[in-house]
């Protein structure tokens, strides 16, 4: 069974929470039959920011993203997959996007959406991967300490 150290057999992921200056959050509607957040495979090696920021320059050209100070990270094994059928390492990583960025994406993208804390609540069910929506609204009001949040 693969390992943390066995790097040639990890699915890398990073999942971002664009999470604009109205605690809008960035959802996509048109690649999975439902709604998610953008997210990027990264290659073994690669850091989790620093593939994230090159994602984000690249994709929607946000160019100096600005972290959140939550994050949630996620390791799977074979028999208890979170979404993925290998041994997945996600990071979740919250980037606070200006109003104007959120509308940039919005142009870029038009599959993209925004939804405020209160239809992210009402709606959680339909947000893939689950506990995104717990993870978000935990930091926009302020609930969850600072540093890695474990997504188990």
């Amino acid at each position: 069974m693969p390992t943390s150290s066995d790097p040639q057999h990890l699915d890398r992921r990073v999942y971002l929470l664009l999470l604009d200056d109205q605690d809008r959050l960035m959802l996509c509607g048109g690649c999975c039959s439902g709604w998610t957040v953008p997210q990027a495979l990264l290659t073994p090696g690669t850091d989790f920011r620093d593939g994230a920021a090159h994602y984000l320059a690249e994709r929607f050209r946000i160019t100096k993203p600005r972290f959140g100070s939550v994050y949630g990270v996620r390791e799977t094994q074979g028999f208890n997959c979170w979404e993925h059928d290998r041994h997945t390492i996600s990071h979740v990583l919250i980037v606070r996007i200006s109003s104007e960025e959120s509308d940039s994406v919005q142009i870029i993208s038009p599959t993209h959406t925004r939804w405020g804390l209160a239809e992210l609540e009402s709606r959680r069910r339909e947000i893939s991967p689950e506990g995104l929506v717990l993870l978000v609204s935990g930091y926009a009001e302020g609930w969850l300490p600072d540093g890695p949040i474990s997504l188990h």
